[in-house]
């Protein structure tokens, strides 16, 4: 959906800002037609808590993460913002007392090596050490604080509430980045690069953050961290599925070291 937007020459912020633009108010009016108003009350101690999910989970987020794509290659990004499982699992451990068991961080450094190999196609080529590569790191730490923070209140508040808000402030400081950055009139938008927007508001924000958030409600954050290694796992076979790509050996052992790291993370508490 990103691709199709940048194709038809949208700017990276543009796209960022315009997904949320999208997902923001269509997340609020759904909820506020199903839970009603009360579902949006908080209270004052846990503002600052949901500013940082706002500002580490949205806003810094994808200003960075789409500003990295011009500093780095894709192949990088893609392994890089995996690290997020580890700053979540070590992160969970000192500020939320989990358990950082021997069998949960061997299973990460498994599921990695099983997400290097489908990343870069089974080559293990990638080029680190430029500018966008560290950006993409901090946009994997940012997520980590995202998911502390989210996961600190998850027991106080419907995931609908937090979700709501992260997404309101988030956009909020969207709002400056898209304005003093190139963009188009929305009257000039492509209709398959709206599309591909509407797509991206409601599959891989509100539908997709829900989930995570719901997640961190269920589980300890340092195991829904471990499942972040299923995004390019996914992202093979539906490509696989839907467009034909090949499947090759070694993204086939890549895909089942993702899988043998989940196994071992979570056969021992």
């Amino acid at each position: 959906a990103v691709a199709v937007a940048l194709n038809d020459h949208l700017g990276p912020i543009e796209i960022a800002a315009l997904r949320f633009f999208i997902a923001a108010p269509l997340l609020a009016v759904a909820t506020l037609l199903w839970k009603g108003p009360g579902i949006f009350r908080i209270e004052r101690k846990d503002v600052p808590t949901i500013v940082g999910m706002a500002i580490t989970g949205v806003t810094l987020q994808y200003v960075l993460q789409v500003t990295a794509q011009s500093y780095t290659t894709a192949n990088d990004a893609s392994l890089l913002i995996n690290t997020s499982t580890f700053f979540i699992l070590f992160l969970s451990a000192s500020f939320l007392g989990e358990r950082l068991t021997a069998s949960r961080v061997m299973g990460a450094f498994i599921g990695f090596g099983g997400v290097a190999l489908l990343v870069s196609g089974g080559t293990l080529a990638f080029s680190l050490g430029k500018a966008g590569d560290l950006m993409i790191v901090v946009c994997a730490f940012l997520w980590a604080i995202y998911s502390i923070l989210g996961k600190k209140i998850s027991g106080k508040y419907d995931a609908l509430t937090t979700l709501n808000w992260a997404f309101i402030l988030g956009t909020i400081g969207l709002v400056p980045f898209y304005l003093f950055t190139p963009h188009r009139s929305l009257t000039e938008i492509p209709l398959a690069a709206l599309g591909s927007i509407v797509f991206l508001a409601i599959f891989c924000s509100i539908v997709a953050y829900l989930v995570y958030n719901l997640a961190l409600e269920k589980m300890d954050a340092s195991q829904v961290g471990l499942f972040i290694y299923f995004v390019p796992l996914a992202t093979i076979v539906f490509s696989y599925l839907i467009l034909g790509q090949g499947l090759t050996m070694m993204t086939g052992i890549g895909g089942l070291l993702v899988l043998a790291g989940m196994w071992i993370a979570e056969r021992t508490k």
